[in-house]
C-alpha cells in the first residue's frame, strides 16, 4: 500500500494519497459542499442583502472544487485541460495540498467555514457539509501521520464494501 500516486511522469509531481475508501470520502464531501454552496448562492437575494455572504459562498465553491480535483480518479482530472492546470497552479503555489496532513487540515477549515454559518440544528445542510469535511479531515491527518496500516484500511474497506456492495479496491470480490 504506496502513500503516493504519480501524477505524470513528465510532470514528476506526487501527491500524497489515501486509501481509496478515504478519497472517495473527501470526494463525496468535496462535492456535498459544492452543492450547498450552489443551493445557497441559488438565491439572487442574498447578493443584494448580504454580498459579503455571497462571496464567501463562492470562495466555498473554489474550495470544495479544490478538494475534488486532489481526491478524484488523475486520469479524469488529465483529461480536462482547465482542471489539470488548476491542480498544477496548486501544487506549484499550494504546496501542502500534496500532502494528506495539508490536505486534512484545509477539510477542517472548509468544514469550520461551514460550522461558522449553522447557529441553530435548522441549518442542516450546513451541518452535514460541515460533518463530511470534518470527518475526512481528520482521517487524513491521521493517515498522514501513519495510522492507516494495510491491514486496518482494509478491513474498513471490507466493512464499506460489504454494506454497500460495492467493490471499492477492485480485487474482483465484494467485502474481502
Amino acid at each position: 500500500l504506496g502513500a503516493y500516486e504519480v501524477l505524470g511522469a513528465k510532470r514528476g509531481v506526487k501527491i500524497e494519497q489515501a486509501p481509496g475508501c478515504l478519497r472517495y470520502l473527501a470526494f463525496g464531501a468535496g462535492v456535498a459542499s459544492l452543492v450547498c454552496a450552489v443551493y445557497l448562492m441559488a438565491h439572487p437575494i442574498l447578493a443584494v442583502y448580504h454580498p459579503v455572504m455571497y462571496i464567501l459562498y463562492t470562495y466555498i465553491c473554489l474550495f470544495a472544487v479544490t478538494t475534488a480535483i486532489f481526491e478524484a480518479n488523475q486520469y479524469l482530472i488529465d483529461r480536462l485541460p482547465v482542471l489539470r492546470d488548476y491542480q498544477q497552479m496548486l501544487i506549484r503555489r499550494c504546496g501542502f495540498l500534496t500532502l494528506m496532513g495539508g490536505r486534512g487540515v484545509f477539510y477542517l477549515f472548509q468544514a469550520t467555514l461551514w460550522l461558522s454559518f449553522a447557529d441553530s440544528f435548522s441549518e442542516i445542510i450546513e451541518i452535514a457539509a460541515a460533518a463530511a469535511l470534518l470527518v475526512a479531515g481528520l482521517l487524513h491527518l491521521l493517515g498522514h501521520w501513519g495510522c492507516f496500516t494495510a491491514s486496518i484500511v482494509e478491513k474498513m474497506v471490507a466493512q464499506v464494501e460489504t454494506a454497500t456492495g460495492h467493490d471499492f479496491n477492485d480485487n474482483g470480490v465484494v467485502g474481502r
